[in-house]
Formats: structure tokens, C-alpha cells, sequence
């Protein structure tokens, strides 16, 4: 926190407020303007993760309407002109003193407290007297008795930690200076809570370089353990006072591909974590690192809800299809039925009215006697007709719930193939490309009832204008729906394989069928996971001899975005060839396809962020 509140002292003092939003219920955006550039602070008090951004054009929309916390701060600090960025030491509090013109024309000051804290931070608007005039969270003495955040209340700083500061280390023991942890802490705790300022992350930090694993505990160490502890500790003090900054971003892997995560950010040179990436400012930095985790965060939630629908949808899709189960089940009771009419009719004569059951011989079955169940109300020959009348309608009830079985295995297929996307998403754009093809199935459900007959006038009833006048505006409505989800279609991912010819993969099923029916040339290769839901993948060869590398990348990512062996060993089939032997059957869902005169090849999966994207 000393080096960002320093850097941005350095960018925005003397900068004039412009312009406040909030683009959701935890972050404020501050819009400054200074030595005629423009600049924005991004300030987030999420409670799982708090975070700061300072670039130039962060592209975020306000809340509409704005909350009144936004408007009381537009109120007090609009067109204020920002002093000095000042904070505590070895504090995660940001101090933005500003001089602004009151109501009366007079010069006055205030100060926006940015305090980063884990599940209770917050942004705090003071006078010049520490009076508070709002807050984003206000906490009365029911949450916290030490220090209310009430508007008209005092500001109260947070209560000081009581460790020992960097720069007091150097004429201390390690027994004074390790004597706050508790007996079962490991090694990188005894570290961080003891010394001021210092993180989890300084205090394995500080183990790995005194050649101590973190895990093990303080009280078990031996002296010169203990000592060479201290020694690595006074090192790492050591660079804090002198401002020895090494800003960068630390990864678990050196390659960059499309599993690499981004572990931390430190303005100290992190020796245990060997791959990184330096940062011009630890500013710079931090703003890389939130922005990550901000879109890591957004990718992941917009996931889950899509995973969540789709989930909804497939359990709706299998228990139609089980009441469809029962459905046929039943269907084949239809030729037992016919059987029991018939031989009733054929023993007429020795059958008496007013029986449970009766037990005839079946002809069908080398005359072994059966007996059937009657209802004794009616007479034999009646009995006789009711089972021909169950025959007739199981037989109906058979020959649909077949149909429909298979319309649930394609749907449930279909559904399958849009999760086998939803999986292999890799960032924001094939979120949106899959939720598009989640919203289209509702207007296709309300289509098909129309079609259906679904939607039309009850039999036997006159079709009266206001019923044909309801049906016309809810088609018309349908397909609105559908033209307006079909203009901001998203385009497909395109790659360029290493002998300069363009991959083409479909994001969702739609894309599939576009990518596959109507953009591929009739000698295009095309490319599809063997026997599974997967990605169609198009090699546009314009006519060109494709060689043999690029055919086997193209069907490397038709492996990858199948989702199948990703984390290496087995080889994946997948099955290629021209795109003229590719055709979809009447009816079929989309991405559905049938194709012919292919060949298989066994490749691993290849990660598309070693080919380079064609935008």
C-alpha cells in the first residue's frame, strides 16, 4: 500500500473530480482529469475480494438509478480538485484529501477513506472536523461497539495491530521478535503476525528463503532455524525501507496457455514463486491483477448461472422422458388387451354375466387355459369391447410415446452437446454465444406449440377475430424474438494453423451448423470428436492443398473443445473430411449432423493459446 498510495500521489495530485458512478452495489469509479489527460480509479469493496484499478478508460456503466451513497459524494465532491493521496504505514487504507467550493462559496476540505479489508470494507466520506458525512456501509453498535460508521458520527480509525513495524526489527532477537504466534502456527503465520504490513504470501516467502518449508510449526524449529528465520525476515525488512521494488505477477506455470492461473501480486521480489511476469509500477501491477480476477470472477459466475439453466433444463428433459417410459410401458399392454377381446368373443356361449373372471383357452398358445379379468357389471361380449377399446388407445399411447422418446433422446442429446460447450468455454464471449443459444429455445417451445396446434381455437368452437388476433400478435412476437436474438450473434473462434491457413470453431450449435452448412466450401476439411458432442471444426483451405501439420492441429482443437483428455495420456479419435459429405438430417436439432467418406486420426488435445488467434 506505501508504493500505490505514492504512485497515484505522483498521477493524480491536482487532478479535478469529473465524474462519480457506481457500476454495481460494491464498486465506485472516479473519474479525474489532470495536466489535460483523463484517468478513472476503480474502487471495489466486494467482501470476498476487494480490489483497486487505476487506468484510463475502464468501460463500466453507472447504476440506474444511481444509490444515494453516489449522490451524496456527487453532492460534497464533484469538481473537487485532489490534494494529496496520503495512508497510514503498514496500513490497507487509502486517504484521498480534496478542496472543494461549499454551498456558501467558501473553500473547504473532505476526505474519501478507502479502507481494503476483507468483508468489512469500506469507503468513508469525512469533513475537515473527521465527521462523517456517508459511508458505503454504515455499522452501527449492534456489528461493531468499538467504532460506529454512522453519517454525523466521528470517524474512528481502525484499531492499530500492535506488531512490530519493518524498520524495528534490525536490534531485536528472534525470541522478541517471533513472541505473539500461537504454539500450533506454522512458520508463515508466526511470520504475518508478528510484523506489520506483512501478508501469508511475505511470510512463506520469508521461510523459502531461510530454506524452511511454511508448513512446519514455529515451536518445533531449532535455534539456528530460528536464526536463520530472522535473518531472511531482515532481508525482506531490508528491501521494504529502501524501496527496493520488484512489481510483477506471479503464475503457476511459464507457458502461457488456457490452464495458466494467476496466483498473486507483490511489489516484493517473491523467490518462491518462479514464474512471473514484472509490471512497469506496482500500480500497474495491481490494476493487471484485479482486472484478471475481476474477469476471472464475472467468467465464473456467469458459468455457474449458465450451468445452473442448463441443469434445470436437463432434468426437465429427463423426466419427460421417463413419463414417456411409462407411457410406452404401458402401450404394450395393447396386444394383451386384443388378445383377452378376442378370446372373449370366441367363448360367448359359456360365459355367464355377472363374474370377477373367467378362464378360457388360448388358442394362440396351444389351448393353455388364461384367465381374464371382467368387470361384472357388464356383459361378456361388453367386457369384450372395453378391452378392444383399451387395445385401440394403448396402441395410440404406444405408437406416440415412441415418438416423443425419440424427441427426448435428441433433445437430451442436444442438451448434453451444449454442456460439452459450456465446459470447454474459455472466456466471456463463449459464455455469451452459449446463453444465446439457451434463450432461443423458448421462442423455438412457443413456435412449436403454434405449429402444434397447441395455441389454436378449442375444436368445436367458432374461430372468432379476437382468438385468430391473439394467435397473429403471439407469432409476430415469436419472431421477433428470434430476429432480435439473431443480430448480435457473436462470430466463431478463428485460428491460424502453423502454415498460415485459417481453423474456424464453432462456439455454440448454431455456429456449428453456419460454420459447417454455409460458410465451409465443399473441399474444406471438416472435423468432429469421434462418437461424442464436441466443437466442428473447419480447416478454410479456399481450394489450397491442406498439409498434414494442419490437419493435425485442426483435429488437436476439435480433441480440446470436446473437452476430452485435456489433462494428457489417452489419445482422442476424431473423425474428418470434406465438407460436401456433411449434411444434416430433416428435423434435426442444431450442430446435428451426419456425414460420410471420413477418415479417423488419433491426436491429443491441442491447446488453441499455442495457435494464434485471428480476430
Amino acid at each position: 500500500m506505501k508504493n500505490i498510495h505514492k504512485e497515484l500521489n505522483r498521477e493524480l495530485a491536482g487532478a479535478k473530480l469529473e465524474r462519480i458512478i457506481m457500476s454495481d452495489r460494491h464498486t465506485v469509479v472516479l473519474s479525474f482529469y489532470n495536466r489535460g489527460q483523463k484517468s478513472q480509479l476503480l474502487l471495489g469493496m466486494n467482501p470476498s475480494l476487494p480490489e483497486l484499478h487505476f487506468g484510463e478508460n475502464l468501460k463500466l456503466k453507472s447504476l440506474n438509478p444511481p444509490p444515494a451513497f453516489v449522490l451524496t459524494l456527487r453532492k460534497y465532491l464533484l469538481g473537487a480538485r485532489l490534494t494529496k493521496v496520503d495512508a497510514p504505514a503498514y496500513e490497507r487504507i487509502l486517504n484521498f484529501s480534496f478542496e472543494t467550493i461549499n454551498d456558501l462559496g467558501d473553500l473547504t476540505e473532505k476526505s474519501l477513506i478507502i479502507e481494503f479489508m476483507n468483508r468489512v470494507g469500506n469507503i468513508i466520506l469525512v469533513n475537515r472536523s473527521g465527521v462523517i458525512h456517508t459511508a458505503l456501509r454504515h455499522v452501527d453498535h449492534s456489528v461493531n461497539r468499538y467504532r460506529e460508521i454512522l453519517p454525523a458520527h466521528p470517524y474512528v480509525a481502525p484499531p492499530p495491530q500492535n506488531k512490530l513495524r519493518p524498520d524495528e526489527l534490525y536490534e531485536l532477537s528472534a525470541e522478541e521478535i517471533f513472541c505473539r504466534q500461537k504454539a500450533n502456527d506454522d512458520l508463515a503465520q508466526a511470520v504475518y503476525k508478528n510484523i506489520a504490513g506483512f501478508s501469508p504470501v511475505l511470510g512463506r516467502e520469508t521461510a523459502f528463503r531461510a530454506g524452511l518449508e511454511s508448513e512446519r510449526l514455529y515451536a518445533d524449529l531449532r535455534q539456528e532455524e530460528k536464526d536463520s528465520l530472522r535473518r531472511a525476515l531482515l532481508a525482506i525488512c531490508q528491501e521494504i525501507n529502501e524501496e527496493a521494488v520488484f512489481p510483477a505477477l506471479y503464475y503457476d506455470d511459464s507457458s502461457v496457455n488456457s490452464e495458466r492461473r494467476l496466483i498473486d501480486v507483490h511489489s516484493i521480489r517473491l523467490t518462491h514463486l518462479p514464474y512471473f511476469e514484472t509490471s512497469a509500477s506496482t500500480l500497474a501491477a495491481v490494476s493487471d491483477y484485479f482486472t484478471h480476477s475481476r474477469t476471472v470472477r464475472n467468467f465464473q459466475t456467469k458459468k455457474h448461472s449458465l450451468a445452473g439453466s442448463l441443469d434445470e433444463k436437463i432434468r426437465k428433459a429427463v423426466h419427460k422422458r421417463e413419463l414417456h417410459e411409462e407411457d410406452r410401458a404401458r402401450g404394450r399392454e395393447a396386444e394383451q388387451h386384443k388378445l383377452y377381446g378376442e378370446l372373449l368373443l370366441s367363448n360367448l356361449h359359456a360365459i355367464k354375466d355377472a363374474r370377477s373372471s373367467v378362464i378360457v383357452q388360448n388358442y394362440y398358445d396351444e389351448n393353455r387355459e388364461i384367465e381374464i379379468e371382467l368387470d361384472p357389471r357388464y356383459s361378456a361380449a361388453d367386457n369384450a369391447n372395453r378391452y378392444f377399446k383399451k387395445y385401440a388407445r394403448n396402441k395410440r399411447r404406444l405408437e406416440q410415446a415412441e415418438k416423443l422418446l425419440a424427441r427426448d433422446a435428441a433433445q437430451l442429446a442436444y442438451l448434453e452437446s451444449i454442456k460439452i460447450s459450456l465446459n470447454c468455454a474459455s472466456d466471456f464471449d463463449d459464455l455469451l454465444a452459449i446463453e444465446d443459444e439457451l434463450s432461443a429455445e423458448e421462442p423455438q417451445r412457443i413456435q412449436q406449440k403454434l405449429t402444434d396446434g397447441e395455441l389454436r381455437q378449442e375444436p368445436g368452437r367458432p374461430a372468432s377475430k379476437r382468438r385468430r388476433s391473439g394467435q397473429y400478435k403471439q407469432s409476430r412476437k415469436v419472431n421477433k424474438q428470434t430476429e432480435k436474438g439473431s443480430k448480435h450473434e457473436l462470430p466463431p473462434r478463428h485460428f491460424l494453423s502453423s502454415d498460415n491457413l485459417k481453423i474456424v470453431v464453432g462456439r455454440n450449435n448454431k455456429q456449428n451448423d453456419r460454420i459447417t452448412l454455409r460458410q465451409a466450401r465443399k473441399d474444406d476439411l471438416w472435423f468432429h470428436i469421434k462418437n461424442a458432442p464436441g466443437a466442428h471444426v473447419v480447416i478454410m483451405a479456399e481450394g489450397q492443398k491442406v498439409p498434414e501439420q494442419t490437419i493435425l492441429e485442426a483435429a488437436g482443437l476439435a480433441a480440446w473443445y470436446a473437452g476430452t483428455n485435456r489433462a494428457g495420456g489417452a489419445s482422442s479419435s476424431v473423425d474428418y473430411c470434406e465438407a460436401r459429405h456433411v449434411r444434416k438430417p430433416g428435423g434435426a436439432k442444431p450442430g446435428q449432423v451426419i456425414y460420410d467418406n471420413f477418415q479417423t486420426i488419433l491426436v491429443n488435445p491441442l491447446d488453441p493459446a499455442i495457435l494464434e488467434k485471428v480476430k
